[in-house]
């Protein structure tokens, strides 16, 4: 690896400001909410597809790996580092463009830099009658970087919405998927699969080269869309309430991803939403006093929230269909953005101020499943460590610290029985109390999103924290619940080099990128 030989060819390519080596770029460039730490010899920050390839040809003459990134927000599972030290960061977020956006079939194409605010924003601005199903991750994170992780949005599965896409592999040829090599070819963004191998499928968790634009679909306005809220009374109807979950979507009754949270997940989200609103409003408030507040909006230990489009008809079916499946749990409650005005406006003039701010504070969150992204739930990351959140978009330059396991679970009463209880006691052993949200995944599976927070600048708790993490993913993993998402110092645990999954991976490595260049050891043995 020659990294001087490297910075020379790179430099003729790109512009000065986007070669960076300095011991303040590296430093910045360098913090995560996990409290990981890796060598980073410099950055690049290419800005076409052209540049990418450029960079990829001039690593693989000079041996130095890169690790490439859309906006670097991965939040809780190592963000814009490596898994190993010593490779160049590859900066794609002035990669920004959408490139397109097609009204008659519902689809955009976007470059890795786009965010979920922006292809939203552009999408309102210009009255298309199509939204981006987004994630609650924040308004400033990389729609490709999450469908490359294959991430869970409030209304769909991402990956199941990537169309097609464009990669400069690690031997540094630019590869389009599907039917997108035919240079003739109209209709790569309406069949994803194309002539011969389906080759997309290669790219989300891989390191097989560098996605420089995707074809992503969108999801239509609907004529009608209500939200529904679950508050369970009781531990034990958890598991019964996911069987039912299950059966309406088998039945169709159910179609968007269902998210259900545990106490500790919606006190770490609500209070601080709680806090900064009263804050906004002029009303000077403790934390503890806004700890308060929501506690007593809060019913029950677990809560789900889910929502239901259409025509109206078919939302008034749904709706009669989940009412008589759910009602029975404990508080069910359907809103519509309508609903929701009227309530506001209701309570205000009733002078039940405690639900009114609780509405008000939790407005942006209800919002999240009609596509408007917001930055809300990051006060979660800034909250644990009593921070005074200076960049609502930056929780890597915040005192708090948080880790992220995503086990898959049967969906299933026993399975998630077995999974909480597992959560609960690694948890109790090393002194945390992990929040948990369990996405819905079609009628089969749940997403596990599990985090823990901590405060990076205390040595000891950021060690009981790692060793937290790994202990759950062992304990999800010798449930039989694997992870789908695992962070960078931990991705080792799923790799076995007898395995003929992992051989056949390394063996495709070796063809798309023989000289490793491309992310070495993410998802991979190499």
């Amino acid at each position: 690896m020659n990294v001087d030989e490297f910075l020379t060819d790179v430099r003729k390519d790109l512009a000065a400001e986007d070669v960076m080596n300095d011991a303040d770029s590296l430093a910045r460039y360098g913090q995560n909410l996990s409290g990981y730490e890796r060598r980073i010899p410099l950055v690049v920050r290419p800005r076409s597809t052209e540049q990418v390839a450029k960079v990829v040809t001039a690593a693989n003459r000079h041996l130095v790996p890169l690790y490439a990134f859309s906006q670097g927000k991965n939040w809780g599972l190592g963000s814009k580092l490596p898994v190993v030290d010593d490779c160049a960061l590859v900066d794609l977020s002035a990669m920004n463009r959408i490139l397109d956006v097609n009204t008659t079939y519902g689809y955009a194409i976007v470059e890795p830099g786009v965010t979920q605010g922006q292809l939203a924003a552009h999408l309102s601005e210009n009255k298309i009658p199509f939204f981006m199903d987004v994630t609650g991750s924040g308004a400033s994170t990389s729609i490709i970087g999450n469908m490359m992780e294959r991430g869970v949005a409030y209304n769909s599965l991402r990956a199941e919405k990537l169309l097609s896409l464009q990669a400069v592999l690690g031997n540094g040829e630019i590869i389009r998927t599907g039917f997108g090599h035919f240079p003739q070819s109209k209709v790569t963004a309406l069949c994803r699969y194309g002539t011969g191998p389906d080759l997309l499928g290669l790219f989300p968790q891989s390191n097989y080269g560098i996605v420089t634009e995707a074809t992503v679909e969108l999801m239509p306005v609907p004529e009608h869309q209500m939200v529904f809220l679950v508050n369970i009374k009781d531990e034990s109807q958890l598991g019964p309430m996911v069987d039912a979950m299950r059966q309406l979507t088998q039945r169709g009754a159910l179609e968007s991803v269902v998210h259900i949270g545990n106490r500790r997940r919606s006190e770490v989200t609500m209070t601080p939403l709680m806090y900064h609103y009263l804050q906004s409003q002029g009303r000077q408030v403790t934390r503890d006093e806004a700890e308060r507040m929501v506690s007593a909006q809060l019913k029950g230990p677990w809560s789900a929230i889910g929502a239901i489009m259409g025509t109206k008809s078919h939302v008034s079916a749904s709706k009669r269909e989940i009412k008589a499946a759910l009602g029975r749990f404990g508080r069910l409650d359907f809103m519509t953005e309508g609903l929701l005005q009227f309530a506001k406006t209701a309570t205000k003039l009733a002078g039940v101020k405690s639900i009114n701010d609780f509405l008000c504070a939790s407005e942006p969150l209800l919002a999240l499943p009609r596509g408007v992204p917001t930055d809300a739930a990051l006060h979660s990351a800034y909250w644990p460590a009593a921070d005074s959140s200076p960049d609502l978009s930056q929780p890597d330059v915040s005192a708090g610290g948080m880790l992220f396991a995503a086990p898959i679970v049967p969906q299933d009463s026993e399975s998630v029985r077995l999974a909480v209880e597992a959560t609960d006691r690694v948890g109790d052993e090393h002194g945390f109390k992990p929040a948990v949200t369990l996405n819905m995944m079609h009628d089969k599976s749940l997403e596990g999103v599990v985090s823990i927070d901590f405060v990076r600048a205390d040595a000891e708790q950021c060690r009981r924290a790692k060793e937290c993490m790994r202990g759950l993913n062992q304990a999800y993993m010798d449930l039989g619940f694997m992870p789908y998402r695992i962070d960078i110092e931990n991705m080792p645990m799923i790799m076995d080099a007898d395995d003929p999954f992992w051989k056949t991976a390394k063996a495709l490595k070796t063809v798309l990128d023989p000289n490793n260049i491309i992310s070495p050891r993410r998802f991979n043995l190499v």
